[in-house]
């Protein structure tokens, strides 16, 4: 991973967006992806296995951009989530 910057932190808790009925979390993410230049990343917690698995598969299609999966933190799963080059312009 090397030097990466973390920018943001996005905690997308299943309890949460039930009971307030909010989009799909892939939505969120994509939107901070998209505005990550080379070495920059976001912290990502979520408490969901399917979104999880949802977000990890994403990511796989995204050439540019790589996660680390950092474990269990708080009942919360915590990836990293960072940009190795700067997007085409």
């Amino acid at each position: 991973m090397g030097s990466v910057v973390i920018i943001n932190t996005l905690k997308f808790d299943k309890n949460d967006s039930c009971e307030m009925g909010l989009r799909h979390p892939i939505y969120t993410l994509l939107d901070e992806v998209k505005k990550l230049k080379a070495n920059e990343g976001i912290k990502v917690l979520v408490n969901d296995y399917d979104w999880l698995l949802v977000i990890k598969n994403t990511l796989l299609l995204m050439g540019d951009v790589k996660y680390e999966d950092h474990g269990d933190v708080d009942s919360f799963r915590e990836l990293v989530i960072y940009r190795v080059t700067n997007p085409q312009q």
